[in-house]
């Protein structure tokens, strides 16, 4: 298919400014791969690790379209791949390129949508909500009554881990800064933390009689990680999914580990994925249903997506922000 359509494009590893919209060629299929054109994507930090070049893990060409986590419908499919793919709505984790009006993927990466979602919550609800889901239920094996300490918690992964763990019977304490905490109070935390006012240690201590944190989920790492080690309760599980303050967390003191009975582990959803391991039947039923609500904060234009990156390196981003490419698409049912 001859032409050209809209994207946003980086050069080389940088910061937002360098982010421009351009025209660049429509792509087609390869073997084994599938063309969506694109209804929405979702402003995921992996698109800033890679826009920064710091993510070696997946397949990055230069120039660079940001765009890892979107949906749309499928126009074109590659040698061996089945053409009645074709109209249908489909969904793509871990593979980029959804900043654009249509985006290629292998199969591997594409997945229909299910039924009863609409375009949005279709679009960023996988990796937000199978995160914390696995975290909570594979990971740290999450028991009524658990006092859970979660990072971010006006984030989407955050709001996701509040609304799970009280669902399981658990107790929440999130820690953001103040600006924040009217977004993430509607979602359930039991207390919020001011992080950047409070030593949020002692504060957590208080909350708990003394007893520390049974699960933390941290997606920040940084120098400050090391806190959790003394906010963490005698055989807590302390959980690490991400590192959004920029750099890892300092190296783990493990006599602290002994003598707590402490455990730390990393959850990382696409070798679940890869494995088959993710879904849950229950676990969309509750999306589908409302019970879990996916924390959809904004929806901006393609054109807008540098502005929207210049917003979330200032930490000025809550719950998802979605970005609107080709809107509500009609497809096949």
């Amino acid at each position: 298919m001859a032409g050209t359509m809209k994207a946003v494009l980086i050069d080389e590893p940088g910061g937002p400014a360098e982010l421009r919209v351009d025209e660049v060629p429509i792509p087609e299929p390869d073997a084994g791969e599938v063309r969506i054109k694109v209804a929405y994507a979702s402003m995921n930090p992996m698109d800033v690790f890679a826009r920064q070049g710091k993510v070696s893990w997946l397949p990055i060409t230069w120039p660079f379209i940001p765009g890892i986590e979107h949906a749309g419908v499928i126009d074109m499919v590659g040698e061996g791949v089945d053409p009645a793919m074709v109209g249908k709505r489909y969904h793509s984790r871990n593979m980029f390129g959804g900043n654009a009006e249509y985006s290629i993927a292998p199969l591997s990466a594409a997945h229909p949508m299910p039924e009863g979602l609409d375009w949005k919550i279709g679009t960023c609800y996988g990796g937000m909500t199978y995160t914390s889901y696995h975290a909570l239920h594979t990971a740290a094996r999450i028991r009524v009554n658990d006092w859970c300490l979660f990072h971010s918690a006006a984030g989407p992964i955050g709001i996701m881990l509040t609304q799970i763990a009280k669902d399981a019977g658990a107790k929440v304490i999130g820690l953001c800064s103040g600006a924040k905490f009217d977004y993430a109070k509607p979602y359930g935390a039991d207390h919020l933390i001011d992080y950047t006012q409070n030593d949020w240690v002692t504060a957590v201590k208080e909350i708990t009689r003394g007893q520390g944190a049974d699960i933390i989920v941290d997606g920040n790492q940084g120098p400050e990680a090391v806190k959790n080690y003394e906010a963490i309760a005698p055989g807590g599980h302390c959980i690490y999914i991400g590192a959004t303050a920029g750099s890892p967390a300092p190296d783990i003191p493990v006599s602290t580990l002994i003598f707590k009975s402490a455990f730390v582990g990393g959850f990382n959803l696409p070798l679940l994925e890869a494995r088959g391991g993710r879904d849950s039947d229950d676990v969309l039923k509750k999306i589908i249903d409302g019970t879990w609500k996916v924390p959809i904060s904004e929806e901006v234009a393609l054109e807008d997506v540098p502005a929207l990156h210049e917003k979330f390196a200032a930490r000025q981003v809550k719950g998802r922000a979605v970005i609107r490419v080709g809107g509500e698409l009609n497809w096949e049912k």
